[in-house]
């Protein structure tokens, strides 16, 4: 690692010791501005700022924008580790956990040692520095774990690259090799406000980073925009895209995939089941292709992967119950569309929304759940400082046939509930929370786990 005059960086002024450098952001609900008083009696050796804070201090610096300035500071402080990675990132609403496991399983299969950084953990190989972080970290933890992989001996690590990271810039000073595009839905409009504020959240990555390649699908009218901002700078995935999908065949034993790439058509199967995963493969096929991976490491990677919490089967007397993360209308849809077809007799969901988040889209996964299930359990998510009655309220306002909604409020008891009555032929789809562990009410995250409840009344 390079030398730099400084003994740490936080943004936090707690952590701050002597010789450390803060630098003060201004974030949603708290601005450290008003703590650099507490840095500089603490010993920070500089102290960075964006606007007037009333005190002078030979190591205060004013500069224009001190998130920028954190992601550059942590980039030097820990060597520049992305000069010496093939970074992959991958942003989008739905199929980021899923899309950045395939890579990860490719490119090890490959020979190419890879990290992994996104929602559920960041690992590289049997280690893991961190589960159930943010989906994309602080810069400061950010370069930190790039830094640490690299040191660990990984060539190339492949994250999950939020909405919410770009616009704080919690990757900023990233060399990424390849930035890919999954797709845009309704989602966090609690944070971004409208629909054009997300997508431009999500340019970021394209228009502000320096990269090698740009990976776009190019069936969703969001990618065709980013298209249109690259101008033909970079390669498409889909039915009509530079990787052509020519056919795919999916059931509950697997998928499998037929592709066209450079004038050559490939075949590919994989245990991922579910229409949406065309997608998924076919993106992170084309990453294993511009790594130089012959067809055969590709398939050795797509093969079997598993992805915590994404369409997680379990059957038992002829039933089958799905865990799935799918938090969105759009991402709701497309779950319940593959269930559906796995369905033979009756299709069950049960579902509930996060509370203190996007508000608008609840009526919308209400929409969804009526028009695809036969039978609607609407319970509760992570309420957080929400009352759930609200958020069930907001849900049954978009479901015009109430004679098939049940209304359970306590998730075990819903669950449990779909999962006794259904009958033999009959799918429940339990979705919403997929690999996470814990229930959050009024602050506290209590222990909870979809999946040990299936297993606990399906006795498997």
């Amino acid at each position: 690692m390079s030398p730099f005059p400084s003994k740490g960086i936080t943004q936090n002024s707690k952590e701050v010791q002597e010789g450390w450098i803060f630098v003060a952001i201004e974030g949603t609900s708290v601005d450290g501005h008003q703590f650099v008083k507490e840095a500089l009696e603490k010993g920070a050796s500089l102290v960075y700022v964006e606007k007037d804070i009333g005190i002078q201090d030979p190591r205060i610096v004013k500069v224009e924008d001190t998130r920028k300035v954190l992601g550059e500071l942590a980039n030097e402080f820990f060597g520049k580790p992305s000069q010496n990675l093939k970074v992959v990132g991958v942003t989008g609403t739905n199929g980021k956990t899923t899309t950045t496991h395939l890579i990860e399983s490719i490119l090890n299969k490959g020979g190419i040692p890879t990290g992994l950084m996104g929602t559920i953990y960041y690992r590289f190989r049997e280690k893991v520095y961190e589960y159930e972080g943010r989906t994309t970290p602080d810069p400061v933890k950010w370069h930190q774990t790039l830094r640490q992989m690299l040191n660990d001996g990984a060539k190339a690590v492949v994250s999950e690259i939020s909405s919410h990271a770009l616009d704080q810039k919690r990757t900023w000073s990233t060399k990424f090799f390849i930035t890919l595009f999954t797709n845009l839905s309704q989602d966090h409009l609690d944070y971004h406000g409208t629909m054009e504020n997300y997508f431009r959240a999500k340019l970021r990555l394209f228009k502000e980073y320096e990269w090698d390649y740009a990976i776009i699908n190019a069936d969703d009218p969001y990618g065709q925009r980013i298209l249109e901002e690259l101008r033909g700078k970079a390669l498409t995935y889909g039915k009509r895209g530079d990787l052509k999908i020519l056919d795919f065949q999916t059931s509950l034993e697997g998928s499998r995939l037929k592709l066209e790439w450079q004038g050559k058509t490939f075949e590919f199967s994989s245990n991922l089941r579910g229409d949406f995963q065309a997608y998924n493969l076919s993106a992170s096929i084309l990453v294993g292709f511009l790594f130089g991976l012959e067809r055969d490491a590709i398939q050795e990677g797509v093969k079997h992967v598993l992805v915590p919490g994404r369409f997680e089967t379990f059957s038992k007397d002829g039933k089958l119950a799905i865990v799935d993360y799918a938090h969105t209308p759009d991402a709701l849809e497309k779950v319940l569309i593959t269930a559906k077809k796995l369905t033979k007799k009756k299709l069950w969901v049960v579902f509930g929304a996060g509370g203190n988040r996007d508000k608008t889209k609840r009526p919308l996964m209400g929409s969804v759940a009526e028009k695809w299930a036969d039978v609607v359990v609407v319970t509760s998510d992570n309420p957080r400082w929400e009352e759930p009655e609200e958020i069930i309220g907001d849900i049954l306002k978009g479901i015009k046939n109430l004679n098939k909604v049940i209304v359970q409020k306590d998730r075990r008891e819903a669950i449990k509930l779909a999962l006794q009555n259904a009958k033999e032929g009959d799918v429940i789809l339990i979705a919403g929370k997929g690999h996470e562990d814990y229930q959050e009410i009024k602050g506290i995250k209590y222990p909870f786990r979809d999946q040990d409840v299936v297993k606990e009344v399906f006795n498997v």
